[in-house]
């Protein structure tokens, strides 16, 4: 029982990481700008946690196994408790993934856009005349090589 009281301790201490990590991300992505060593680091970081996540759930459903016991867990009120915690903060970190995803895919739509408009400029430069009108200029240089 001890073995299953420390995962589901440990499983919690990881998901509160994990909202805290989500969080910063989430505060990242919200900026105008994006840093990205900063968001590779936190990523790095989530995906870390959610695989010790991963680790420590398998543990807890082995030992949840040798004991015969299933979360919720209603027969003992302090694993309840425990486990009760851990779900709520999954949703919670669920809620902030989806948040992080919604940002994810404004940032992009940004950087399609930009990328459109980049791609649709003509290599001409309008210039002025002295008289206000605007021409078109080709820019570039023209080469006459004779052999």
């Amino acid at each position: 029982m001890e073995n299953l009281r420390v995962i589901l301790l440990k499983m919690h201490d990881s998901m509160v990481e994990l909202e805290a990590i989500l969080t910063e991300e989430m505060n990242q992505l919200a900026r105008p700008q994006i840093n990205p060593v900063s968001l590779q680091i936190i990523s790095d970081t989530k995906s870390r946690l959610l695989s010790t996540i991963g680790y420590y759930d398998e543990m807890r459903v082995q030992e949840e196994h040798s004991l015969n016991l299933a979360a919720p867990y209603e027969a003992h009120k302090a694993f309840a408790a425990l486990w009760k915690n851990i779900t709520q903060h999954a949703r919670d970190a669920n809620e902030l993934n989806k948040k992080i995803a919604t940002l994810l895919e404004m940032h992009m739509q940004k950087t399609n856009d930009l990328k459109k408009m980049v791609n649709q400029a003509d290599n001409r430069i309008s210039t002025y005349s002295a008289d206000g009108s605007s021409r078109q200029t080709t820019s570039g240089k023209i080469y006459n090589i004779s052999i």
